[in-house]
């Protein structure tokens, strides 16, 4: 399962990758609030108060967040200061990273009524869309606040660039990318973006001479620091690429695709441990990614906890029922840990039905033969 991750301009709830800018929770207000507190006593005081409660429940622990903890104390944050459009956008994220998408969009709404040149609200909105693969409806978003007297806003074009790269249009990614640099000609988001869109037009050469640059201008920002480690994954040298996916991580700890790409080689070389601490952090963020969800259900099986791993394939597949990777996966489960070879051929057929490219020499048919020795694992 190693594919890994880039980060693009593109928010930090897309499976691509997260933005420098990455949305996070911000603290209120336009104001400047008391730090001495006893007893919050004005309105930007309990504003301050309750988000940081918020905060609180939002860190991961046990590798879960505690979602409605969090909502609860950002509605107070709102009910306390609502001419904040800040707080109405703390609260849509905290909805957003739920996977509660309608009330997500209806406080974002309500943060741009607030502030219409607000650029994050704009963003996530967006990515809501292109996690539905509705591209083209992401980059109108991005469209219509850039046309909106917004035109130079860096925040939104850096975002555009990634849902134009997600819809595979490299053309417009690029274009949007020099409307940053036109501005800013070291800028370093669009210069990872730039770098990114080397790499998957194959331009080795020259992803590597754009990301190497932007490294050296911002060797603390995460993003990079991860796509260099793609990078040299890509060119076969994981000790390197665990290199920088670590540095990635010493930058940001919560970053989704450094955590992704950390899981992935450290199931490759049979890690499971480590592959379950990451991709946890990722679904405790990120609770919709299906690419972690199967990597925490394989790290799962290798840590023996069978029917754990059985639970995150079902989700998975309750999802998005022709997922062909949980769907062979399962399989693998059921016939190989579970004793359940009627369920595991069952799964194997309905995997070739769906999958892509299942030659003849795929191990699905062996395993469909009984052509496969395996010992079964008691759980």
């Amino acid at each position: 399962m190693k594919r890994l991750t880039l980060i693009t301009i593109v928010i930090s709830v897309l499976i691509i990758g997260a933005c420098a800018t990455t949305p996070k929770v911000e603290e209120d207000t336009k104001k400047e609030v008391v730090v001495e507190r006893k007893e919050p006593r004005e309105p930007e005081d309990w504003a301050k108060y309750y988000t940081e409660e918020g905060i609180k429940a939002l860190e991961i622990k046990d590798g879960r967040v505690d979602f409605d903890r969090a909502i609860r104390k950002f509605e107070l944050a709102v009910r306390a200061y609502p001419k904040s459009p800040t707080l109405y956008y703390n609260l849509g994220l905290v909805y957003q990273r739920k996977g509660d998408d309608q009330n997500a969009v209806k406080y974002y709404s309500k943060a741009l009524e607030l502030d219409p040149k607000y650029p994050m609200p704009v963003i996530n909105r967006a990515a809501i869309y292109a996690n539905r693969l509705e591209y083209n409806r992401a980059i109108e978003v991005c469209e219509s606040f850039l046309d909106n007297e917004n035109d130079r806003d860096v925040i939104v074009l850096s975002a555009l660039a990634g849902f134009y790269l997600l819809r595979g249009d490299h053309i417009n990614a690029i274009q949007a990318v020099r409307r940053i640099l036109i501005q800013d000609q070291a800028n370093v988001d669009a210069l990872k973006n730039l770098g990114m869109i080397y790499f998957l037009n194959r331009d080795i050469g020259l992803a590597t001479m754009v990301t190497t640059n932007s490294y050296d201008l911002r060797p603390d920002d995460a993003g990079i620091a991860n796509n260099r480690g793609v990078l040299y994954s890509d060119q076969g040298d994981d000790s390197l690429a665990m290199l920088y996916f670590q540095n990635a991580l010493n930058n940001d700890p919560k970053n989704l695709s450094a955590n992704f790409n950390v899981g992935a080689i450290a199931m490759t070389y049979g890690d499971a441990e480590t592959a379950h601490e990451r991709f946890s952090t990722v679904l405790a963020q990120d609770p919709d990614n299906l690419r972690a969800r199967v990597g925490l259900a394989i790290a799962l099986r290798g840590l023996s906890r069978f029917k754990d791993a059985e639970e995150q394939y079902k989700k998975v597949l309750e999802v998005n029922p022709n997922h062909a990777k949980a769907t062979f996966n399962l399989g693998i489960l059921y016939y190989d840990h579970m004793n359940k070879q009627v369920e595991a051929k069952a799964l194997f057929r309905r995997y070739i039905s769906i999958a892509d490219g299942v030659d003849e020499d795929h191990i699905v048919h062996k395993y469909l033969a009984d052509k496969v020795k395996i010992r079964v694992e008691q759980n």
